[in-house]
């Protein structure tokens, strides 16, 4: 225990010195743990009071200016003060009133004069063991909370370290999501590589086929041609019968039908390396009114292509149920494209592996529909494929969840989807399966989406920042 808190200190307050000076010997003579501190008055008393933090107060009643009981009613209306003990010691007022009158101010004890020493100092002795008492107890609980507060400091730091971690490690996280979004970018680029192959394949070759026939078309009306002019230079044209004059409007009519072909086949390469080139920029994503039937029936060919490419072998039934009503909607084409490439390679990915189980038994399908509703478009993939088992439902949107076996799949692929319907596009993306069965993914895009405005006052998302 500390010197603080051994020593005791008592006030004790008397107009009359020869009595403080008893009551002091008597005091010191008895205890020695105790510090006493005296007052001549009740104004004296209160002053000592407001410096010293005094512990148990002797208190006489008949003193002039201000006597006890109006000092003691001073003491109990301060709140430093109101909780300390007060002793009434008096020789003059003996009566019952008074006595009932000190109780009602608030004191601890009323002793009357004369008092003998063992009586006097058996009281004093039992109000220091309650104050002993009081003050260790303050003192544990004091220590109790010094500790608690130094468990909290330490707590405290320890949170703020564990913080600072925790946002190093999700700066890092951020970092490595960026990577691997990236790497799954890459990776839904190169399934585009073979689709997109096959696909700029079929339109050259119609180029390449419909400008030799042009060249052979050309150089037999160049042979017709220089006979009707052999036939005007020698002054003649009896031999140009109508046979020669139809056949040269065939030959026309087919180079222009040639030039169509071409012209067509030619956009159609022009647009599938568009799209190739928009599905690998990295920049903010841009809102264009798109055809969604175009753009599906597109994606749908390119994840096909590169998926049989994939799986030599393999091939599905595609059927595709597109509603003429459903025209353009204000999407971002690269990210949706995205979306599309990966539920439909997803789908025949399981058409691929129950094909794989149950053999020729088995004929993969895949069907894919549009609906035109009021306030937005659906879209429907349905698959007859391995579905998902019930208890990974939940989870099929998670971050780097995935059915797939280890090396097969980041995870992300979903995740990205859900992503860029929901939170770039407003829409809604659902999935309904029974495992060994079907797998139905419906996407909700609304016809009216509000898109902010970059510096630049085009209409964006951030996806492709993220």
């Amino acid at each position: 225990m500390s010197e603080q808190l051994s020593r005791i200190q008592v006030l004790i307050v008397d107009d009359v010195p020869s009595n403080l000076f008893t009551l002091r010997a008597l005091l010191e003579e008895h205890f020695e743990e105790i510090e006493i501190v005296e007052a001549n008055s009740g104004i004296e008393a209160l002053e000592v009071l407001m410096r010293e933090s005094i512990d148990l107060i002797i208190l006489d009643i008949q003193m002039p200016e201000m006597d006890g009981f109006q000092t003691a009613k001073l003491i109990r209306s301060r709140k430093k003060t109101r909780n300390i003990p007060i002793v009434f010691l008096t020789a003059a007022y003996k009566s019952e009133e008074f006595k009932e009158k000190g109780f009602s101010l608030g004191a601890t004890d009323y002793l009357t004069k004369p008092i003998d020493d063992y009586q006097l100092t058996s009281r004093i002795n039992a109000y220091l063991s309650i104050i002993k008492l009081e003050k260790n107890h303050k003192s544990e609980l004091e220590r109790r909370v010094e500790e608690r507060t130094s468990e909290l400091k330490k707590a405290l730091s320890q949170i703020k370290e564990t913080n600072l971690k925790l946002e190093t490690t999700l700066s890092k996280l951020k970092n490595a999501q960026k990577q691997v979004i990236a790497q799954e970018k890459l990776a839904s680029l190169g399934e585009l590589t073979a689709g997109i192959a096959h696909e700029i394949k079929n339109p050259l070759n119609f180029i390449i086929n419909f400008s030799e026939l042009s060249k052979e078309m050309i150089i037999e009306l160049n042979d017709t041609f220089a006979d009707v002019g052999k036939d005007i230079v020698e002054g003649s044209l009896k031999d140009i019968t109508p046979d020669d004059v139809d056949n040269i409007k065939d030959i026309l009519q087919n180079l222009n039908e040639n030039s169509e072909k071409i012209h067509e086949h030619g956009k159609r390469a022009d647009s599938i390396i568009n799209n190739m080139l928009m599905h690998s920029q990295d920049r903010k994503g841009v809102y264009q009114d798109t055809h969604i039937n175009t753009m599906l029936q597109e994606y749908i060919s390119l994840a096909y292509h590169s998926t049989i490419n994939n799986y030599k072998g393999f091939a599905a039934k595609i059927e595709t149920n597109l509603d003429a009503n459903v025209g353009n909607v204000k999407i971002i084409p690269q990210d949706l494209g995205r979306v599309f490439l990966n539920v439909v390679s997803n789908s025949l990915y399981a058409l691929y592996n129950k094909k794989r189980k149950l053999g020729d038994g088995f004929e993969p399908m895949l069907t894919v529909r549009t609906i035109n509703h009021e306030d937005n478009v659906e879209i429907i993939f349905r698959d007859n494929g391995t579905g998902i088992p019930q208890e990974m439902m939940d989870k099929i949107f998670n971050p780097f969840f995935t059915t797939k076996p280890a090396g097969e799949g980041t995870g992300l692929g979903l995740s990205i989807c859900y992503d860029i319907v929901r939170n770039i596009h407003k829409g809604e993306i659902q999935v309904d399966s029974k495992e060994g069965e079907y797998t139905d993914f419906s996407i909700f895009l609304p016809k009216h989406v509000d898109t902010e405005e970059n510096e630049n006052g085009e209409e964006n998302a951030s996806y492709q920042n993220r």
